[in-house]
């Protein structure tokens, strides 16, 4: 069997991620690689694919690694290694195996971002479950909302519309707030608002018979914003003690007002502490 240690070090700080690819080919040209990885420790990475590679067991093998000083330290230790010959150059067949080695690195690279993908989704769907309330404040005659979304972990945000001339907008728009402001959480969305819950369950037919084309515009914004996430949706019943729902109800509130009175953000800051200061106390108190 020919087999080859591929080592590549990609920067010289002293917690540099070290790469090795180990590919190895039988007589029959099938060929198989495996990739190994360290941080700080240049051979560890080495180490641990040599150390796969006797367990292979294939019986007598030619090996090649790339790195000198490595393949110094095997050499010297060879007659602990007596179905193993160490080369210092890689020829024929061999250079067809570097290939393969240098193949695999290249490919580990290229779909690294698919690897942390998954690895950021798998730790997404650890996390627990987030509850948030949203809610919306329209003024009486006019045009204008406040939205706002509060979590069960103190989380909040909170904006304002000065175009939005219905409520439903507005309630819709909080909901589309809050995915947005925790987009790495399963979500159960709070709201106040049958027609809000409705528009985003009806079929799209009757949504756009139904549903003015602001309406329309939002829903598929959430839809965007919640495309291969886990968020449900529950009504709650308004004005009824749901701490949650008061607190958003009082952030909605606050964000209307302050862009009506034109507050300055200093102040508005204030404000949202000091209703979130009214959650922390409400919390300690139960």
């Amino acid at each position: 069997m020919l087999a080859v240690l591929h080592v590549r070090q990609n920067a010289f700080e002293p917690d540099a991620e070290t790469e090795v690819a180990l590919a190895w080919s039988t007589e029959e040209n099938d060929s198989w690689s495996e990739v190994f990885t360290s941080a700080g420790d240049r051979y560890s990475a080495a180490l641990d694919a040599f150390e796969y590679f006797l367990s292979l067991g294939r019986g007598p093998s030619i090996l090649y690694v790339s790195d000198r000083a490595f393949r110094r330290e095997l050499q010297a230790a060879a007659a602990s290694f007596p179905d193993l010959t160490f080369v210092d150059t890689a020829r024929g067949r061999l250079v067809d195996v570097v290939s393969v080695a240098v193949g695999a690195l290249d490919d580990y690279h290229r779909f690294a971002h698919k690897r942390a993908w998954k690895a950021e989704l798998e730790r997404r769907a650890a996390l627990p479950e987030l509850v948030v309330a949203t809610d919306a404040s329209k003024g009486t005659g006019r045009r204008g909302v406040g939205v706002a979304c509060v979590s069960a972990e103190g989380g909040f945000a909170s904006k304002a519309y000065s175009e939005v001339e219905t409520v439903l907008a507005g309630e819709l728009l909080a909901i589309a707030l809050a995915v947005k402001t925790f987009p790495e959480r399963r979500l159960h969305v709070l709201t106040d608002s049958k027609p809000a819950l409705a528009s985003l369950t009806m079929p799209r037919a009757k949504l756009l018979d139904k549903r003015t084309s602001q309406i329309v515009e939002i829903v598929d914004v959430i839809e965007r914003r919640t495309a291969g996430r886990d968020v449900r949706y529950s009504w709650v019943r308004s004005h009824a003690g749901h701490e949650l729902n008061e607190i958003a109800d009082r952030l909605a509130v606050a964000a209307r007002r302050n862009k009506e009175a034109r507050v300055s953000a200093s102040v508005t800051d204030q404000i949202n502490r000091n209703i979130m200061g009214q959650m922390k106390i409400a919390v300690q108190a139960a």
